[in-house]
């Protein structure tokens, strides 16, 4: 009872905070409630191995397949994992030793692992293979395979698979390029000191001998040993011999690295190329830190050719994705190491929860295992990722792509001449091409001599973009540098509205054998046209192009990197804190310095240089309200039919694959995305917030408690329903997207924005009512017409609809415009009297210059008592008895008089006294009658003050008397009747005393009420 009586003293402001203070109680309840049963985790983790070196003198390459790894759980977890499953990933130091290799295999399997990802070398994976296979954990490594020696691992481990081309393959492809492609006729090798250096340069050898030329010198070097010394006494011995020819370094990154920097350092010139261990930022690491040469590092890598399983400016859409992700998170360019264990990752866990399978358990750790397996061996499956199509033979090798790379600086390339193999199939044409020297006989299989062209875009403005057309306007500039006898500048947009051909170049310039060509483009091209993957709402605007005659077999387009500045990884972040010289290892300061960064809308990630140069170049300047989320340049294989070309048809001939360049940025809408500062998994949480908070209005407002209750719970519904149609479309969003076709995602998207202009329309029309209708009902004692309600709502409707008509569905609304405005007019016209008289009496009640039972005067004609006020009439009794009823229009315009708003009653009285009287005498004595009475007010106005005045004489009925008026106001509360009868009286008692007689004629009392009130009365002169 204590308690309802302390609830009951509560103020509404206290009683308000304490509901909403329960109102918020019970949704955290409910949310409390949905996490632990709707949305409740799931139990358990998949673990994923990984098996690295982390000490040692591979510790970096460690670093390397690590990050590449961490990265892609990172995304998957941010996804929301493996249905439902969390990925956590176990790290064991494997020290790129056999022996503990195996060890760290079999500590993997004993945690539970579904898989496993690492191993640097071959001797590790191949002592771990056993492992794998006799707990059935598949594993992917970044190893070569390789013919295994003794007491190690057998050909074809069922549970290892191999992402990249093993070494002998890689060893007999490097020689072929150097021999023919770069033309070597002398040769020296420089390799690691064993049994396995040595049978890697006894192959490359081999090679070379085949094609007549052989390795004239051979150095061994042991890594163990003091490597600077052993390089600079083959640097001097090159040096003194005079040694010609390129210079082959078939050794690990630290090795390789010291060994080409103290060539440089000892004066060697000599051309140097290498396998895909001189393709990493271990090598580079190694070079740098052991260049002490003359010039610059740069300067002395210049010209290197590798062989690499990736180069990012031949690579599709998905590379320069991981790309721009790396760069983001680790601020330096991934090497090819980091892209497979990226790829690695990807290919085990990709299959771990198949569309349509039962959930896996986070225990089952078999079915984990056997599903990634399954998936792993499945003959002819491919998968096109990162590193291209990549699928596994029997033996759990896989095939991809080798390129040539050359060092332009510390920038790894493409090199001008690429090997793409020949389909067995197309026999009909191989002696055709090699006579042509368009083909070579590598590893036995006939290759392609590719020709390489570096190509570059920049959109320099975009303008006309249209998304419902699906089309824009853009200005470019395209290049391409090359070197042979061809024309790569005959290309096919193939997103185009129109064709586009090439004529003459802006510029055009020759340097050596080396040709370049500008132009300037510009046309009408189709958005959309490439199958990245994008957000609902968001549209890829760009070009891709092919050449129109040559097939990827004679023609490759790769990215001009060097010319488009793509190395460039600085960030507004990074910008920054050189410039303020902070130190981003990870102290305290730079994580302040992020943090502020981050308040102001930058989050320390990357912005990629392409995306930075659209910006630079304001190429959306002619597309307001778009901006680029990101922009990419890849390079991609565009299949068509031969529509009969000869040189396609036919057996024997080659497939009508064309290499295609693709520049493309994503555009979204310029505006401020909740989701970048609202996590997915919050959307329902806020969904139950509103919906509490919505309910709490709803029951508050079942009863009438009185204007403050009704702002409350108008302030209520002005936060809840715009978040809980912002929570609950966006769920309805992620669902379609995920689960519905283009046409019903387009439908729940229209719902979704015409409830965003629907939404605010009602809350406008709750708002009219309790911020006018209801106040002013309040004020007038009377019930507003509902026509005027329903009038005004319609109104706000109908201007949400013309909303929905113009934004959402993007039609004009101009014929709705002037069609409604005709109506408007037209009934206008017809009830402008009426619409005129109620909204003046909407004016009337709220300025209120009378109320019902005041005695007013209008104009100069009515004079009354009001006896009641409507929407389009007051009714006036008149003061001669008769009703008259003004419309509120003219009473709004007319000058009105309030005699009732005052605190006293103006009281006027006429005396008729015999004419021969004395005027001054008759006002002296009537005066002082009037003075001896205290319930007068404004006795010091002249005006209004009580007085006695001589209005002259008049005949009336036929006698002649002399009128006098008296005047007084009456103070509020006194009886009018009483006070004129003793007024009369004391006046006749003078009168008598002083010998004045009555006229024959009685005095007629008239009296009225004056509009000003006493005080202001007293301010007006006599």
């Amino acid at each position: 009872m204590a308690f309802w009586d302390k609830l009951a003293g509560l103020s509404k402001r206290s009683l308000f905070l304490l509901m909403l203070g329960v109102a918020v109680l019970v949704a955290a309840v409910l949310s409390l409630a949905f996490r632990l049963t709707v949305n409740r985790a799931a139990d358990g983790e998949i673990r994923l191995g990984m098996a690295v070196p982390l000490t040692g003198e591979r510790a970096d390459l460690g670093r390397a397949i690590r990050d590449g790894v961490e990265l892609y759980v990172a995304h998957v977890n941010r996804m929301g994992g493996i249905a439902g499953l969390p990925v956590h990933i176990i790290v064991v130091d494997d020290a790129d030793d056999p022996a503990t290799a195996r060890a760290a295999a079999e500590k993997l399997a004993a945690a539970g692992v579904a898989g496993v990802v690492g191993h640097w070398s071959d001797a590790a994976a191949a002592a771990a293979a056993e492992i794998y296979r006799s707990a059935g954990v598949p594993a992917l490594t970044p190893a070569p395979a390789r013919t295994p020696g003794p007491a190690e691992a057998k050909p074809g481990e069922p549970w290892l698979f191999h992402l990249t081309f093993d070494r002998s393959f890689e060893t007999r492809f490097l020689a072929n390029y150097v021999r023919n492609v770069l033309g070597e006729k002398v040769v020296s090798v420089i390799h690691e000191r064993g049994p396995d250096g040595e049978a890697q340069a006894t192959l490359f050898d081999e090679v070379m001998q085949r094609f007549g030329t052989k390795v004239l010198n051979r150095w061994d070097i042991d890594p163990a040993a003091d490597l600077g010394e052993r390089a600079a006494r083959i640097a001097r011995e090159m040096r003194e011999a005079r040694v010609s020819g390129s210079v082959v370094v078939l050794a690990d990154p630290r090795p390789a690295g010291a060994v080409v920097a103290e060539l440089r350092k000892g004066g060697v010139r000599n051309r140097v190329a290498g396998p895909r261990t001189l393709a990493t930022q271990a090598f580079l690491d190694a070079y740098r830190a052991a260049w002490s040469g003359n010039g610059t590092p740069a300067a002395g890598l210049h010209g290197t050719f590798v062989s690499t399983p990736l180069l990012y400016d031949t690579a599709g859409e998905q590379a320069q994705a991981f790309r721009n992700d790396y760069t983001k998170a680790h601020h330096a360019p991934p090497d090819w190491v980091s892209a497979t264990a990226y790829e690695g990752a990807r290919l085990l866990l990709h299959d771990l929860a198949p569309r349509g399978a039962p959930r896996p358990a986070a225990g089952d750790i078999k079915l984990l295992r056997d599903r990634a397996h399954a998936a792993l061996a499945k003959p002819g499956r491919v998968v096109n990722g990162v590193l291209g199509p990549l699928g596994f033979d029997a033996a759990g090798a896989a095939m991809p792509t080798a390129y040539v790379g050359t060092y332009d600086g510390l920038s790894l390339i493409a090199a001008l001449t690429q090997l793409s193999p020949i389909r067995e199939e197309n026999i009909g044409n191989y002696l055709d091409e090699l006579v042509a020297g368009r083909a070579l006989y590598v590893n036995d299989r006939f290759m392609y001599k590719t020709n390489v062209v570096y190509s570059g875009v920049t959109i320099d403005k975009i303008s006309g973009f249209d998304p419902s057309a699906g089309t824009a306007d853009l200005q470019l500039t395209l290049w391409f540098r090359w070197r042979g006898d061809f024309a790569p500048q005959d290309v096919v947009f193939t997103n185009a509205v129109q064709p586009i051909k090439l004529d003459k170049p802006e510029r055009q310039v020759q340097v050596g054998d080396m040709l370049y060509h500008s132009y300037r483009v510009k046309g009408t091209f189709y958005t959309n046209y490439s199958a990245v993957e994008r957000a609902y709402g968001t549209h890829v605007v760009g070009i891709a192009f092919r050449h129109r005659t040559l097939a990827r077999n004679n023609l490759m387009y790769v990215s001009d990197v060097l010319g488009l500045n793509l190395n460039a990884s600085t960030s507004l972040t990074d910008s920054v804190a050189g410039s303020l010289s902070i130190d981003g290892g990870g102290g305290g300061e730079w994580s302040t310095f992020g943090k502020v960064l981050g308040w102001l809308g930058h989050d320390g990630d990357e912005v990629d240089t392409l995306t930075r140069m659209l910006q630079r170049l304001r190429a959306l300047a002619g597309a307001p309200g778009w901006t680029v989320g990101r922009a990419w340049i890849s390079q991609d294989v565009f299949e068509r039919i031969s529509e009969g070309d000869p040189a396609f048809v036919g057996f024997g001939k080659p497939q009508p694959s064309f290499s295609q360049l693709d520049m493309g940025a994503l555009l979204k809408t310029d505006t401020i995305d909740v989701r970048d500062y609202v996590p997915t998994e919050w959307f329902v949480y806020i969904a139950i917030v509103a919906l509490v908070g919505s309910a709490l209005a709803m029951l508050l407002d079942r009863k009438d408690r009185g204007q403050f209750w009704r702002m409350q719970t108008l302030g209520l519904r002005l936060v809840c329903w715009p978040l809980l149609l912002l929570s609950a479309g966006n769920m309805a969003l992620d669902y379609a997207l995920a689960n519905m076709p283009t046409g019903a995602i387009d439908m729940v998207v229209a719902v979704y924005s015409i409830l965003w202009w629907i939404v605010p329309a009602r809350l406008a029309v709750i708002a009219l009512e309790r911020f006018i209708w209801v106040p002013l009902e309040i004020r007038a004692q009377r019930k507003v017409p509902n026509v005027i309600r329903m009038f005004t709502a319609l109104v706000v409707y109908l201007f949400a609809i013309f909303g929905v008509i113009a934004y959402v569905f993007a039609k004009p609304v101009t014929s709705l415009l002037a069609t409604s405005g005709l109506m408007a007019m037209i009934i206008g016209l017809a009830v402008q009297a009426n619409i005129a008289n109620i909204f003046s009496g909407i004016v009337l009640n709220i300025e209120r210059p009378f109320k019902v039972g005041d005695y007013i005067k209008i104009g100069s004609s009515v004079m009354g008592q009001v006896l009641d006020i409507t929407w389009r009439t007051v009714r006036i009794r008149h003061l001669e008895g008769q009703l008259v009823c003004l419309a509120n229009a003219k009473i709004s315009e007319a000058e009105v008089h309030n005699f009732s708003d005052s605190d006293a009653n103006f009281v006027r009285i006429q005396l008729f006294v015999d004419p021969t009287q004395d005027p001054r005498l008759v006002s002296r004595l009537a005066k002082e009658a009037l003075d001896t009475f205290d319930c007068f007010g404004n006795l010091a106005s002249g005006y209004f003050g009580p007085d006695c005045q001589f209005k002259g004489v008049e005949c009336t009925n036929g006698i002649w008397a002399a009128r006098y008026r008296l005047k007084f106001q009456l103070l509020k509360g006194n009886d009018e009747n009483k006070t004129v009868h003793e007024v009369l009286a004391r006046v006749w008692e003078r009168f008598q005393a002083n010998g004045i007689p009555w006229s024959p004629t009685q005095g007629e009392v008239e009296t009225a009420r004056e509009a000003l009130p006493a005080t202001a009365a007293a301010e007006v002169p006599a």
